[in-house]
């Protein structure tokens, strides 16, 4: 076996890719992105008090104390509850109806658009990953996959394999010497690896919740200045079949993650520096299928949370009478988000990275 072969498959038994050099962030702002997998269902995410919904979804509509009222006739299902002091603090922006015009309703063809950002056709490079390359801007990856919005021409992310980096501490003597044996790009890469590991060490303690989306957020708050943007993912929305429980406990260990999160960025005086935005790749059908759950659907909604969010209701909740062929019609282009992200948080040319003009949004 080649050194260097020997060295990407001890690295990945550690749980770390191959790692490019990468920047340090030269501004203090983030974005953090959670893509929750599977496709999330908004209608019992952000629930309205409708007798249609109750119509339409005789089993899985949720009851008045399986939510928490927000306004305006909506509710948060019960499992996001660590999420009301951020609300009622105006910290978090719920944008109703996010979609995309002729929605797709494959998991992997909706997360390419959502990641790329181009509806038709093939895309080689994701948004971030053109914000990366026309900005010099570092970002880190935590999952198993590098997200496809990272994609870039040039930029490369850090990218974590596991929630759990930390077990390449035990080799580093070892895995040092061998890359000082290299020089140039190998040395330079395993210097900024030992420099991150560096950054971890030095938060002993700080837990942002249990669970591996906690320690994939507990990572990323441990790497903030290795980069602008991160990405993670949280996975297990790909309800079809009983439902009630499964929503529940991946919607409990999204919010326990995420307020988790911001309480530590506080703690540690950073929580002004970082936005939170978490989507899925589409949302479900309206109405419930036989097998206690639903299936692939459409629009659904977003969330953006920080200490410089505007907090509140931003877009209008679909119409559940109003459909087109049993899906909700999306009234928030994702694209808008994203052009809001760039423009008003990270400060690019959201047009040259989107490739059109998108209005932006007010929670930022």
């Amino acid at each position: 076996m080649k050194r260097r072969d020997f060295l990407k498959a001890t690295l990945a038994m550690a749980g770390v890719m191959m790692l490019p050099e990468i920047p340090m962030a030269a501004t203090p702002r983030k974005l953090v992105l959670v893509h929750l997998f599977g496709g999330n269902d908004g209608l019992n995410t952000v629930v309205s008090d409708s007798s249609l919904y109750r119509k339409l979804r005789p089993r899985l509509a949720l009851k008045a104390d399986q939510v928490v009222p927000l306004k305006s006739g909506l509710a948060f299902h019960r499992a996001l509850e660590p999420l009301m002091p951020i609300w009622q603090t105006g910290r978090l922006a719920l944008i109703n109806g996010v979609g995309y015009p002729e929605p797709n309703r494959s998991h992997f063809h909706s997360s390419d658009i959502y990641h790329t950002a181009v509806l038709r056709g093939t895309a080689r490079y994701g948004w971030l990953g053109r914000f990366l390359d026309s900005n010099q801007a570092g970002a880190v990856n935590v999952g198993s996959t590098l997200t496809r919005a990272l994609y870039a021409k040039i930029a490369q992310p850090l990218c974590i394999k596991t929630a759990d980096p930390f077990r390449i501490q035990g080799h580093q003597a070892e895995l040092s010497a061998m890359y000082r044996d290299f020089g140039g790009h190998l040395g330079s890469t395993f210097a900024h690896l030992e420099e991150a590991m560096d950054h971890c060490q030095a938060c002993p303690g700080e837990s942002v919740s249990s669970g591996d989306f906690g320690k994939s957020l507990d990572v990323i708050l441990r790497l903030l200045p290795h980069g602008r943007v991160f990405c993670t993912a949280l996975s297990g929305f790909d309800t079809h079949s009983s439902q009630p429980k499964r929503h529940a406990e991946v919607l409990s260990e999204l919010a326990r993650g995420l307020a988790g999160f911001l309480a530590a960025l506080r703690r540690r005086g950073q929580d002004r520096d970082v936005v939170v935005a978490v989507y899925s790749e589409f949302g479900r059908r309206v109405e419930e299928n036989a097998s206690g759950g639903t299936d692939h659907g459409t629009a659904g909604p977003l969330f953006v949370l920080g200490t410089g969010v505007k907090g509140g209701l931003y877009g209008e909740v679909p119409s559940l009478s109003n459909l087109k062929e049993g899906d909700l019609v999306h009234t928030v282009d994702f694209r808008a988000v994203y052009s809001t992200l760039l423009s008003r948080w990270l400060q690019a040319d959201a047009s040259a990275v989107l490739g059109g003009n998108f209005p932006a949004l007010a929670f930022l």
